[in-house]
Order: C-alpha cells, then sequence, then structure tokens
C-alpha cells in the first residue's frame, strides 16, 4: 500500500470540541428528562399494540 494514503498518526483530536465526561452525564441526564416528557398521543398507547 501506498504511503501516500495512510492516516494513521497524522489526524489530531480537535482539543477544542473535547468535554468532560461530567458534561457528557449531564447532556445524557437531559436528554432522558425531555424524552420523557414527550406526549406521544393516542395512536402510541400501549393498549393500541
Amino acid at each position: 500500500m501506498s504511503p501516500h494514503f495512510c492516516k494513521i498518526g497524522k489526524i489530531k483530536p480537535n482539543l477544542k470540541k473535547l468535554i468532560s465526561l461530567k458534561e457528557i452525564e449531564n447532556r445524557i441526564a437531559n436528554f432522558v428528562d425531555d424524552v420523557s416528557k414527550v406526549d406521544y398521543g393516542e395512536e402510541f398507547n400501549s393498549e393500541t399494540i
């Protein structure tokens, strides 16, 4: 394989976009709270399935 196409060691993470584990946990908790507040309406009731 030609080294022209090799990207190993040449791609570096964007350190400005890295977030802490605490921030990820907060985002997941907020998402779960938001999803639990969604009203799906009559057509998605468990009785109709």
